[in-house]
């Protein structure tokens, strides 16, 4: 209540520092239960994930980041106890379309691929792929390439449509990250100067 100068929720003129929870805490969450999971002392202890999980897909990240368990608190409070149904039908789709006999399968099978930052393949550029038919020309994508990018998104005042400067871009994607109707994705693939090509998985 900023004409009060009282952090919300008052309770009788007064406020409280509280907790975290819910969806924004869910990065969070994942990144504690991958690194219990790798850690030597912990990998034979059941883990019980908790924190954002509102969908199936949700709980899969958990689950595949090495939760035996799931906990959901806020969703339920949130959507009410029929979540859980949507969860146990789209795990079990997901199960079944990945070809996994059980739940216990896919625990922690994601770890595998998690690297430090500084072990990165950095040595290519992917560029944006813009699709001009599903562009709502908002300019998002330009904006945050001027101002926190590389300033390679360049802007037709015209046509109000993005085109990326391919000189300039070092493949970040923050325009598709940004962009609101998906239309950026992964497009065309460069080595780096000095760099040898190699097979890559995008």
């Amino acid at each position: 209540d900023l004409n009060r100068k009282i952090g919300m929720p008052v309770v009788n003129g007064k406020s409280s520092i509280s907790g975290y929870s819910g969806k924004a805490v869910k990065p969070i969450a994942l990144r504690f239960i991958q690194q219990l999971r790798m850690h030597p002392e912990l990998r034979d202890f059941p883990i019980s994930g908790i924190g954002g999980i509102e969908t199936w897909e949700d709980a899969a990240e958990f689950l595949l980041l090495g939760a035996a368990t799931l906990q959901v608190t806020t969703g339920i409070m949130q959507y009410g106890y029929r979540i859980v149904e949507d969860m146990a039908s789209g795990l079990s789709h997901y199960l079944a379309d990945q070809g996994f006999a059980s739940l216990q399968e896919m625990i922690g099978l994601a770890n595998g691929n998690i690297i430090p930052a500084e072990d990165l393949d950095r040595s290519y550029i992917v560029y944006p792929r813009i699709n001009q038919e599903k562009c709502v020309g908002c300019g998002r994508c330009y904006i945050s390439c001027y101002d926190g990018g590389h300033q390679a998104m360049e802007w037709d005042e015209h046509s109000r449509t993005p085109h990326c400067n391919t000189e300039k871009c070092v493949g970040c994607l923050l325009c598709g990250h940004v962009c609101p109707v998906a239309c950026i994705d992964l497009g065309e693939v460069k080595f780096k100067k000095g760099e040898k090509e190699h097979a890559l998985t995008l």
